[in-house]
Formats: structure tokens, sequence, C-alpha cells
């Protein structure tokens, strides 16, 4: 996962709960699982997982027989995943500035590319990080992801019209599929596979909030932090209302997701 750059390594209010986000946006963990069978590490490799978050995946690879190593620039998700995984190897950092030069057979990573805007950055990074003959194995969201959420959220934001929170909201970077697959070609990549589907994710009620209000207290923190605590209420309902035709079905919410998914290899 990935943040905004951080000025410290406590966790503040638009820090990731990782406790929350292991148990209430666990579809997020479970849905990149297809991926490991993409990656198929082999014992001995040596794999940067990218976005480690909760170390969920990178045990997965670990298991496998790999040596792997997992980044991520939240210390709260870091020290989760030291506490469940004390025998793994967790590292703070980001994947706009990796420092690692040909130390991996694979680059790994899950749910944490779209939130770093700086994509050539990321790409130059991983292609310097892999052997020869390496891969890079991704899954995020892509074009279209969320996009029922967002404009729920905007119409609110534009609704309340409240003073000093940044409007439009748009955190994330969401690439069509043959921009990201140029991206990777500029960098000196041969695009293996690469394709866009969605994914409709359930986010259940809890504790008395709506899954799409439990949805936005994990992925929309930054906003919520902003948000003054007395318009909470009002901006939610807002968004419920603007969002629940489009996805509130047999009493479950689904959010939109599309992903996007990419096999690469360094070019010869």
């Amino acid at each position: 996962m990935n943040l905004p750059p951080p000025n410290a390594e406590t966790e503040t209010s638009r820090e990731w709960n990782a406790k929350r986000y292991a148990s209430e946006a666990r579809f997020v963990i479970d849905g990149g699982a297809p991926l490991l069978d993409l990656l198929a590490a082999r014992p001995g490799e040596r794999v940067l997982d990218l976005g480690s978050g909760t170390g969920a995946l990178t045990r997965a690879i670990a298991d496998a027989g790999a040596r792997v190593v997992g980044l991520d620039a939240s210390p709260a998700m870091l020290a989760e995943a030291r506490a469940a995984h004390p025998d793994l190897d967790f590292r703070l950092g980001r994947g706009e500035t990796l420092a690692f030069e040909h130390e991996f057979d694979a680059v790994f990573s899950n749910a944490t590319l779209h939130w770093i805007h700086d994509a050539a950055a990321v790409v130059s990074g991983v292609r310097r990080a892999l052997v020869p003959g390496g891969r890079f194995v991704a899954e995020f969201g892509g074009h279209g992801n969320v996009a029922t959420v967002t404009a729920a959220v905007n119409h609110a934001l534009d609704t309340l019209a409240l003073p000093g929170v940044t409007r439009p909201f748009s955190p994330w970077y969401f690439p069509r599929l043959g921009a990201y697959a140029s991206l990777l070609e500029a960098h000196g990549f041969d695009v293996r596979s690469a394709w866009s589907f969605p994914r409709p994710s359930a986010m259940p009620d809890r504790d008395g909030k709506s899954g799409i209000a439990a949805w936005l207290a994990i992925f929309a923190r930054e906003l919520m932090a902003e948000l003054p605590a007395a318009a909470h209420g009002s901006f939610t309902r807002l968004v419920e209302d603007h969002a629940r035709g489009a996805l509130f079905r047999d009493g479950t919410w689904w959010i939109d997701y599309v992903r996007l998914r990419v096999v690469a290899t360094p070019a010869l």
C-alpha cells in the first residue's frame, strides 16, 4: 500500500488502519490470490512484494520457497505484517523510489500501484530491480475502477460545498490497459499478457454502518479526515443515496472494482 509522502513513521488519522483493512477489506487480499499462480514463485528465487500490506500474500510467496522482501510505505501495515510474520523481511519504502539494482527474479504487486501517481518512476524502478530474465507480475485498479463510488463522493462534496475540503475527489491512478502496456514497453519491458476486467466486490454493512460507509472509512480515510466531524453523517447519506441504485443489490453494497493485471519481462 502506498500513501502520500509521510512526514514520520508514526500512525496518524490519515494512516492505514491495518487491522480494519485486514478484517473488513479482506476481499482485496483474496482477489489478489490468483496473481500468485501467475507469479509461480519457485524455491530459491528472490522476490520483491511491492506494497506488501499486512503480509498475507508475502507469506504465500515465502511458503512457495522463495526468498521474499515485503516493501510498504505504511508503518502501520508494516507493524501488522511484522507481528504476523516475524520470520519474513519487511521494509519501509516507496514504490516510486525503489533503490534495488538487479536483485530480484520477480517483482510482485497487488492492489498498490493505483496509489502511486508517478507510474513511470515505479516502472523504471521495477525494471532496474529485476535481474535479466526476471518478471513483473502486478494487479491494480484500472480505468473505471470505483467510478460510481467516486461520482457519488464528488456529488456529495459538491452538494455540501464545505470550505477547506479538497475537490474533486480523485486520489488514484487508474490507467487504461493500452496506456499502461505502452508505459511498460517504453521503460524496457516486453508485455507478455495484460488484461482488464470488472470485479464487483461485496462490502457488507457492519457495526451499524453501511458497507459503503465502511469502504469510505478505509479507502477514503484522508478525505474523511478533512471533513468536519459534524458533516460525516450528511456526507455519507448523500453518497449512499447517489450510489444506491447502481451498487446496492440483495441487501449488500457491491463496490464497482475494475482490475488491470499485467505480466511483463525485461526486454532483451
